[in-house]
């Protein structure tokens, strides 16, 4: 089924990239009188969590289910494999956490908070991309 693995593939990106755009975003918003709306920065941080990395996540979760399901692969590898992806959604729901505490208090400092955020996704993200192209065969 490769369609099933471009599409798992193409939402993979999507995820990743907020992931990794989601925490400098945050952080640009917070600490200042600044709201986290659209003010001459395109879609506010909210919208692009909600209507583009959390339905990104979902459908690559999905199709990475159905991938497994089809395949039959079992081993060592997917485990570790998906306590990677354990830490991604993980991050993105801390990410989500985030965004509405600012909303709640618009002058609260999270650059910390981001950065290690961001460090975590991306040694997660990371860490999935060596497990699928170190996968034995």
């Amino acid at each position: 089924m490769p369609w099933l693995l471009s599409v798992h593939i193409v939402f993979l990106l999507i995820w990743c990239a907020a992931l990794f755009y989601l925490p400098g975003l945050i952080a640009g918003r917070a600490g200042g009188d600044r709201d986290l709306s659209s003010r001459g920065h395109g879609l506010p941080v909210r919208q692009l969590f909600n209507l583009l990395a959390t339905p990104a996540a979902l459908f690559t979760i999905a199709s990475g289910t159905l991938l497994f399901l089809v395949q039959g692969t079992l081993g060592i590898w997917l485990i570790l494999k998906l306590t990677a992806v354990v830490v991604m959604v993980v991050c993105h729901a801390l990410y989500g956490a985030l965004i509405l505490r600012l909303e709640r208090e618009p002058q609260t400092v999270v650059t910390s908070l981001c950065v290690a955020l961001a460090v975590t996704s991306a040694l997660a993200v990371l860490c999935v991309v060596w497990l699928v192209l170190a996968r034995p065969v």
